[in-house]
């Protein structure tokens, strides 16, 4: 598929101002992140007074519990690494190490988030600037302000929570998958590749991006099977040694153990719950049951059981409770399929539109931010597809499809718009380019020009 290509000679003022724009909003975006993680700790960053409901509420004591397991020995036994892949607690791990504490933690988080408003910025330059829309640094500089300002990506940023390394990773990614496309440098693949690798080693739902990048690459590259082959092979090669740890120490071969949690206390909970109408706590009390039943737990009989039990399970060092809990699922699933159906609209609505902890007096504004954002993506992503910009429309529409799926398909429970921070970058992307589209309706005299050359 041919692209708009644009020339190489970009005229240094404009090169200036690129630089400038970059460095002033990553300032603003740590600043707005820094008052906002000061403002939530009252003030005072004393490790011994910063509430984990302040910075992530119940994750945080795991991550904690791995990082300093990390700090005395990087010895990879911790029963907690079969759920959850090691990278972000070494990086916390070496921030302790090298004397910092969980406040300087937290402002390494908001650090990390604004680099990623940046990387986004210089995506969506480059991106856009390969389109004939008039003015394109000004539509990828509103771009950078959605990232300085969304509200999930301010609030995951001030949290101990793996996403704001997360988020960098797949933005960085995406960055040099791009410059890739376009020029065919092979350092822009190599990165590419690495930024991949350390995603998976970060969170489990980037463990099948080498099977997106072909539906990127493969309509935009002639000699796609090399790039293709290069990341499948990278991305295999991670999610089988892995898994193979995962077989040492657990006796399961899995990337994570997490997945069958997700899928039975949270998915297949959630059908039958909406087909049938019975309380998930009743259904949490029958699965756990029937785990311990399977798997010769003399509680199976007990009649005092209680839902908090399923957190046994999240991380089950037990091959033979992980394989029940696999038939459990399937069971289920297949019976209230339609049900799964059902509730994916609702995990959808959770996934976009809400952070759960922001005040409630802020919702009706993000719900309106919402609107606009999403709103303006959907044009983005309609006119692209109508002008045939296919490098655009791929390398946004594919990663907002890929983490949108494989989120809703393992919960669409226990979650909020924090599942959506990964793919924030594309959507604004997007967003920006349907503005400039709705804004030649308000000023139609503004006639589209094409681009003078890529900064980014």
């Amino acid at each position: 598929m041919k692209q708009l290509t644009a020339s190489t000679s970009v005229p240094p003022e404009r090169r200036r101002e690129f630089w400038l724009t970059l460095i002033g909003f990553m300032a603003l975006a740590f600043a707005i992140r820094f008052a906002v993680l000061a403002s939530r700790l009252g003030g005072d960053f004393s490790d011994r007074t910063i509430p984990f409901t302040a910075i992530g509420g119940s994750d945080i004591p795991g991550w904690l519990g791995m990082a300093r397991h990390f700090v005395g020995t990087l010895r990879m036994d911790y029963w907690m690494l079969a759920a959850r892949p090691p990278l972000f607690t070494l990086m916390l791990a070496l921030i302790f190490k090298l004397g910092g504490s969980t406040a300087t933690a937290l402002i390494v988080q908001s650090a990390l988030g604004s680099l990623t408003m940046g990387i986004g910025y210089s995506l969506a330059t480059r991106l856009l600037e390969r389109t004939p829309i008039p003015q394109p640094h000004r539509w990828a500089m509103l771009v950078g302000v959605i990232l300085i300002i969304d509200p999930a990506d301010v609030w995951i940023d001030t949290t101990l929570l793996a996403e704001p390394l997360f988020n960098l990773l797949v933005a960085a990614l995406l960055l040099n998958l791009t410059r890739y496309v376009q020029d065919r440098h092979p350092v822009d693949l190599g990165l590419t590749a690495l930024w991949m690798a350390l995603a998976m080693f970060t969170r489990p739902t980037a463990i099948f991006l080498w099977l997106a990048a072909p539906v990127i690459l493969i309509p935009l590259i002639r000699r796609w099977w090399r790039p293709v082959a290069a990341l499948a092979i990278v991305g295999l090669t991670v999610y089988l040694g892995w898994s193979y740890r995962n077989l040492q120490y657990t006796g399961t071969f899995t990337y994570s153990l997490f997945t069958n949690f997700t899928l039975l206390f949270f998915r297949s909970l959630s059908a039958e719950h909406l087909v049938t109408g019975v309380s998930p706590d009743e259904l949490q009390i029958r699965y756990v049951r029937e785990i311990f039943e399977v798997a010769g737990d003399p509680r199976a009989g007990s009649a005092s059981l209680n839902p908090d039990l399923m957190w046994e399970f999240m991380a089950t060092p037990d091959p033979v409770r992980y394989a029940a809990m696999g038939q459990i699922i399937r069971r289920t699933l297949v019976r209230y399929w339609w049900g799964a159906v059902l509730g994916t609209p609702i995990g959808v609505v959770r996934m976009f539109a809400l952070t759960a902890p922001l005040p409630s007096w802020f919702r009706p504004i993000e719900l309106i931010y919402h609107a606009m954002l999403y709103g303006s993506m959907l044009v983005g992503a309609w006119r692209a597809f109508r002008a045939k910009h296919w490098e655009l429309l791929l390398l946004t529409v594919v990663p907002i499809l890929y983490f949108t799926g494989l989120t809703l398909i393992s919960q669409t429970s226990a979650m909020d718009t924090r599942m959506r921070t990964p793919i924030t970058v594309p959507i604004a992307v997007l967003a920006g380019y349907g503005a400039s589209f709705v804004s030649s309706f308000i000023w139609p005299s503004r006639v589209p020009t094409s681009s003078s050359g890529s900064l980014a």
